[in-house]
């Protein structure tokens, strides 16, 4: 009885997690991307402002041409705890789905709760 209860309990806090990093990559991403709208014209266009979001939260070095570069420097030194939260916020997203895999699969053959 106990194993179902913590069985649960773990199921909920995953999910909980991956709807909170999901959350967060959306409203990180809209914030940034009124910070990009607000600083300079030519960013209103969504899917300019979320290639240089996106490249500003990579660690690589970004590509493009001047106004791209200019963005994603100005984000990088603007906005830098932003976009360490939004790193962190991407990879819960792409790991949080598998563990729950396993977690479901380690109830349902390992410990027997469903």
């Amino acid at each position: 009885m106990m194993a179902l209860v913590w069985f649960w309990i773990v199921l909920g806090g995953l999910g909980f997690g991956f709807a909170l990093a999901v959350q967060m990559r959306i409203m990180i991403a809209l914030v940034l991307r009124r910070a990009l709208q607000a600083w300079r014209d030519g960013f209103e266009h969504r899917a300019a402002a979320d290639s240089v979001i996106v490249n500003a939260a990579s660690q690589e070095d970004a590509s493009g041409d001047q106004a791209h570069l200019l963005g994603v420097q100005h984000l990088r030194t603007t906005y830098p705890m932003p976009l360490s939260h939004l790193r962190a916020a991407r990879r819960a997203s792409y790991l949080l789905p598998p563990l729950m895999l396993v977690w479901l699969a380690l109830g349902r053959f390992g410990l027997g709760v469903i």
